[in-house]
């Protein structure tokens, strides 16, 4: 038996007691043989604090004290030393290091998706300006108007990637604030709708609500966010067009329950496999069966981040080639 005299109680213990149980494992099967064979063994161990089951990380030194007469071992001694701070220290320097290559990782994803993404309505741009420098004297108004238009549509698409890099930015560094106000979601969701469906022209979304008693003239003033429940609504709502076939209908619909508001978004698009859903809220990240589709990663992110201000939830039900449905839940006042 390995112990020592307790120093108020004047009974022995057992200093095994104090070792975890899988350092406990440890001494018995290869520190104790070392010491035997050899005659020390120095090393990091774990103790435990048996009232509150703190764990204290030792260095300990355990050696045979011999009898200097007969050379006889008489006794197994250990000297241990806390080094608790020293490790709490060394885990936040890892930590630290996890995060900042965390961040690093972050910023290479940052800079291959900017430049393939930035890429192609550039060439856009210039391909367009150029056509209208070189022959515009030769071309029809119409065509004329197309190029501006295809300009147009490539600077609004730069500009909505650099909203969105902004917002993710603001949104980690906490910097988004909740400013809900009254309004009148009904309206805000008709306006939205048709605010989307301007810019894509070859999809039909089919906005429905259903919100029972309270609702009066087809209006229902409630207390939101209008910048933060755009940015949720406006992403779901131009994924399910993005990744759905040409001319096909996106439903979106609103209802209330337990007082929450209910949004969902269904599309009949290429759905997203299971594997990916579970890192599909991370930014920079995209589903594995986007193929050439464009994209930044970011959306979903700024959802997820815009939802959880609201105090809210996301749901999300897919199959590959079924389509998706996203579900938005937020509390509200009327």
């Amino acid at each position: 038996m390995i112990g020592l005299i307790g120093k108020d109680s004047g009974l022995k213990v057992n200093i095994l007691d104090y070792l975890c149980p899988e350092e406990r494992n440890l001494f018995e099967s290869h520190i104790l043989p070392t010491v035997l064979e050899i005659g020390s063994w120095e090393g990091e161990l774990k103790f435990r604090n048996l009232k509150t089951g703190t764990i204290i990380y030792s260095i300990a030194y355990f050696l045979l004290i011999k009898d200097q007469l007969t050379a006889r071992t008489t006794t197994l001694a250990s000297i241990i030393r806390d080094i608790s701070p020293m490790k709490q220290a060394e885990n936040e320097i890892i930590e630290a290091l996890e995060k900042q290559k965390a961040i690093s990782e972050m910023k290479s994803r940052f800079i291959t998706m900017a430049s393939h993404e930035f890429r192609t309505p550039l060439a856009i741009i210039s391909s367009s300006t150029s056509i209208l420098q070189n022959f515009g004297d030769r071309l029809t108004s119409e065509k004329k108007q197309g190029h501006l238009e295809t300009i147009q549509e490539a600077v609004t698409r730069m500009i909505q990637l650099l909203d969105d890099v902004l917002t993710i930015n603001r949104a980690e560094a906490e910097k988004i604030e909740f400013n809900p106000e009254l309004s009148d979601i009904i309206a805000f969701c008709h306006d939205l709708k048709e605010e989307i469906e301007t810019t894509c022209q070859h999809h039909t979304i089919d906005f429905s609500w259903n919100l029972g008693a309270g609702v009066a003239d087809n209006s229902l003033i409630v207390n939101f966010d209008q910048k933060l429940l755009h940015q949720i609504l406006t992403n779901l709502l131009t994924n399910a067009i993005k990744y759905s076939p040409g001319k096909t209908l996106v439903d979106f619909n609103l209802t209330k329950e337990n007082d929450q508001l209910i949004f969902k978004i269904t599309d009949s698009g290429i759905g997203i496999p299971e594997k990916d859903q579970v890192n599909l809220f991370a930014s920079f990240y995209r589903a594995s069966n986007v193929g050439s589709i464009s994209g930044t990663g970011l959306g979903l992110s700024i959802v997820k981040k815009c939802v959880d201000l609201h105090k809210g939830k996301i749901i999300l039900d897919s199959q590959v080639e079924q389509g998706t449905t996203f579900t938005v839940i937020i509390p509200w006042k009327q």
